[in-house]
C-alpha cells in the first residue's frame, strides 16, 4: 500500500479545482502589501515552463492570484543592496539565496502597459517554503517598470540605475 501525501484542495476562479501537495504550500509570514491577512499560498505554472511568468495563488480565497515574475529576464540590472533594512531584518546573509520575483500587472483596459513592481519584490526561500515582500528603501528603482517597448521600457528612463553599487542577493 502506498501512502499518499496530505494534499490542500482549493478551487481557483481562474484555474477551476485544484490540489497542491501539503508541503508545497508556501508561508507568507507577512502577507503582501494590501493583503497581510492572506498567509498560505501556491506557486503554479499553468505552461509547464513555457512561459516567464508564475502564479501566485491564494489558498485561502479563489479569487486572489498574482502573476509573478523573474525580474532579471526584464531587467538584466536589477540588483538588491545588502544595506537595505528588510535584508537584514529577514536573516537574509544567513540562510540558503532566495529566489527573486516581482509582482506584474496586466491592466485590463490596457495590456500593453504591462508592468512590474521592482520596488517591492519577493524573496522565495523555498528550503523553509517561505516568502517575504520587501520594500527597497535605499534603491532608485521605480514602482511600475514597464515590460514592453516603449514609455518605461528603459531603465534609465524610469529612473533606474542598474550600476548602483551593493551586493546582488
Amino acid at each position: 500500500m502506498t501512502e499518499t501525501q496530505p494534499t490542500i484542495r482549493f478551487k481557483s476562479s481562474r484555474f477551476g479545482d485544484l490540489e497542491i501537495p501539503e508541503e508545497k504550500i508556501i508561508r507568507v509570514p507577512e502577507g503582501i502589501i494590501g493583503f497581510q491577512e492572506f498567509k498560505r499560498y501556491a506557486l503554479l505554472d499553468p505552461t509547464g515552463g513555457e512561459s516567464l511568468f508564475l502564479w501566485l495563488h491564494c489558498v485561502d480565497d479563489p479569487d486572489l492570484a498574482f502573476i509573478i515574475a523573474d525580474p532579471l529576464a526584464f531587467v538584466p540590472g536589477y540588483r538588491i543592496d545588502s544595506s537595505e533594512p528588510d535584508i537584514d531584518r529577514l536573516s537574509v546573509a544567513r540562510k540558503p539565496a532566495p529566489a527573486l520575483f516581482v509582482i506584474v500587472t496586466v491592466p485590463p483596459d490596457d495590456p500593453d502597459r504591462i508592468n512590474a513592481n521592482l520596488i517591492a519584490p519577493l524573496l522565495f526561500f523555498e528550503s523553509e517554503n517561505s516568502l517575504y515582500q520587501i520594500i527597497l528603501e535605499n534603491a532608485d528603482w521605480p514602482l511600475r517598470y514597464f515590460l514592453l517597448e516603449g514609455e518605461g521600457s528603459d531603465p534609465n528612463a524610469t529612473g533606474c540605475d542598474p550600476a548602483s553599487p551593493g551586493e546582488v542577493l
